[in-house]
């Protein structure tokens, strides 16, 4: 189904598709049966000609109907993997795969592993953390919230594992924590109470949401204080420049 779909819009557009994954609750854990498939991807311009006219090229599709779906053109995506861009870095990793043409998935881990920036990265999952605290704090806890709840946790845990590992953090993008970050507060199971309660479409008690909240920014204060040395990332302009013209057959 999904990759009849992909056909299409490569006919619709005149594009192919280089790699296209799941993302979202599907790919890291507590979809529910009503869980949209969120399906991001990578694609070229067919005719290269696209690349050398006055109109700019597009560089984006998004489609909301039959998945919420959005893919980046070639040049975008490597232009954001140079700026160390978190969600390319997830689209990369993703366990659910549904187009990997001539195995591009690859060269892009390893394009992400070896130039992104842990500091950045760091950054961007630890203010994603703040900014859905902050949307939940003070307010009725509800399964919206506990959504957004679930986000902030996994972000953190993420800003965590790269603290701890100083690597970029693969082997924790899609799996629930447990062999990768202690449970100190009780942080890792309950984020993985909250995706089986999700699962269940049920919700937490909101006194245990309170506490694990105060963990959070206990603890987010020491991870700060540990997050300035690390690494800024490396130019890999000249290997994508290079890995862009073979693609393109220039």
């Amino acid at each position: 189904m999904i990759e009849y779909w992909l056909k299409e819009l490569e006919e619709k557009h005149k594009i192919d598709i280089l790699f296209a994954s799941e993302t979202g609750s599907r790919a890291w854990g507590g979809a529910t049966s009503q869980s949209d498939h969120d399906i991001r991807f990578i694609f070229k311009h067919q005719d290269v000609k696209t690349y050398l006219s006055l109109g700019k090229a597009m560089e984006t599709i998004t489609d909301s109907a039959p998945y919420d779906a959005q893919g980046w053109d070639l040049f975008k995506a490597l232009t954001l993997l140079q700026k160390s861009n978190p969600g390319l870095m997830e689209w990369a990793f993703s366990p659910l795969v549904y187009r990997d043409k001539n195995q591009f998935s690859g060269k892009l881990r390893n394009k992400v592993e070896e130039s992104y920036s842990l500091f950045s990265l760091y950054q961007h999952y630890i203010h994603l953390m703040e900014r859905n605290i902050r949307e939940i704090s003070d307010r009725d806890f509800t399964e919206r919230s506990q959504k957004k709840l679930i986000q902030a946790i996994r972000a953190f845990l993420l800003s965590k594992s790269i603290i701890l590992t100083q690597k970029v953090p693969v082997n924790a993008l899609y799996s629930s924590f447990s062999t990768i970050v202690p449970d100190h507060g009780g942080l890792v199971s309950f984020y993985n109470t909250l995706l089986e309660e999700k699962q269940s479409e049920k919700i937490v008690s909101s006194q245990s949401v309170k506490e694990m909240i105060i963990i959070l920014k206990n603890e987010r204060s020491t991870l700060d204080k540990q997050s300035s040395n690390l690494p800024k990332g490396e130019n890999i302009k000249a290997e994508l420049d290079q890995w862009i013209w073979k693609l393109l057959s220039v």
